[in-house]
């Protein structure tokens, strides 16, 4: 499954910083370039262009996967690994030109990823940004943060098969996105994914809306998601989803209709942060991806509490306990994990993630295949690396 990505350090390129390398000289003729065309070269000095990534692998233990147990190389199990190129022009007025170009990648197998977003967009601070390309939906930019997931915890905390996409396992294609500025601690924005498809407007195409607002150590926010057509098209907003079926399995589903909700505050005591969070994921029109069977409407719901403390300024503690009901079964997930700095680029974890379900449904933890019974149990240790 796709791994969620973070916020890192970048490195900043800038026309100084390169005037001064040793490999000048395609600059500088760059610089001539254009000159001779007639086009301003201070337009230079007012963008810049960053590189950055980061890499996360490990070690992990499963204690049942099919019945039996696993050992592997993991690729991360907070992070996907991925570089990344991003830039602004100033054009002016306050106006700015953005892009974002990422690429994921598996540090286990060298495998390219497409889990990332790329798009383009101009906006200011006061009015907000457009942007157009594969993106990430309103869930992840006002509700996320609320689930371990999106925050601290990563990718093997998700909620049960990230059925409500806290942990991005699918970015929205043919998107166009606003983002508004922050207006005294509130802020809000929607997404529009286009389906791509000649004569059938709605088929596989979604949108999004979401609202955060921020006052002091009090934090809140809000989103929906709505998709028709889950996976009917290749060339469509999105994939096709993962949805728990009978007898401890798992199956890919085309949804007809997907209605996701998502509510999440925190609050910040001192080095402690408490965050509770509720997602409400309504699936009908399903269908088995791979064999077309019609399969029962299932409609998913995520309780989460966590907490977050900074015991040192080098060692984090998280932790969480969700409750996942929906389709006549439940479960139970529970985990913990703590995170060392190295350094401000470099960190090593440990982590203990345990679900037990319901007689009946399959226990799976994220980025696992399903248990053989009603309990899975991950520990995963790994080194992470941002540049």
């Amino acid at each position: 499954m796709p791994r969620r990505p973070k916020s890192v350090r970048t490195a900043s390129v800038s026309e100084t910083a390169l005037a001064s390398a040793p490999a000048a000289r395609p600059l500088s003729f760059c610089m001539a370039c254009v000159a001779l065309v007639g086009l301003p070269a201070t337009a230079w000095a007012q963008s810049s262009v960053q590189l950055y990534g980061e890499l996360d692998t490990g070690v992990a233990y499963v204690n049942n996967v099919g019945g039996h147990s696993q050992y592997r190389l993991t690729s991360g199990t907070i992070d996907g690994s991925y570089w990344g190129l991003q830039g602004t022009e100033d054009l002016g007025g306050g106006a700015r030109a953005i892009f974002r170009l990422e690429r994921g990648l598996s540090v286990a197998t060298g495998e390219g990823l497409n889990d990332h977003p790329m798009y383009v967009g101009i906006g200011t601070e006061t009015l907000g940004t457009i942007t157009l390309g594969r993106q990430y939906d309103s869930i992840h930019d006002y509700f996320q943060t609320f689930t371990l997931t999106g925050n601290a915890g990563g990718t093997a905390f998700a909620h049960l098969l990230d059925n409500d996409n806290a942990n991005n396992s699918f970015l929205a294609s043919n998107s166009i996105k606003y983002t508004s500025g922050n207006y005294g601690g509130f802020s809000f924005g929607g997404l529009y994914a286009f389906s791509n498809q000649a004569g059938a407007f709605s088929n596989n195409r979604a949108y999004s809306v979401g609202a955060n607002y921020s006052l002091g150590s009090f934090n809140a926010g809000a989103a929906y998601l709505h998709n028709n057509g889950r996976g009917n098209t290749t060339s469509g907003a999105y994939d096709a989803l993962v949805l728990p079926g009978p007898g401890n399995t798992v199956f890919n589903a085309n949804v007809q209709k997907q209605d996701t909700f998502g509510v999440g505050m925190s609050y910040e005591i001192g080095e402690f942060t408490l965050s509770g969070a509720f997602s409400r994921a309504i699936n009908t029109g399903v269908s088995d991806a791979d064999t077309g069977e019609l399969m029962p409407s299932l409609a998913l719901n995520n309780y989460e509490i966590n907490g977050i403390y900074k015991l040192t300024p080098a060692i984090q503690l998280s932790g969480m306990y969700v409750y996942t009901n929906g389709g006549g079964a439940h479960w139970h997930e529970g985990a913990l994990q703590v995170d060392y700095l190295l350094s401000k680029r470099t960190d090593v974890y440990l982590e203990s993630i345990y679900q037990r379900a319901s007689s009946g449904a399959p226990a799976v933890i994220n980025t696992n295949d399903p248990s053989s019974g009603r309990n899975q149990l991950m520990l995963s240790t790994g080194i992470r690396h941002r540049f």
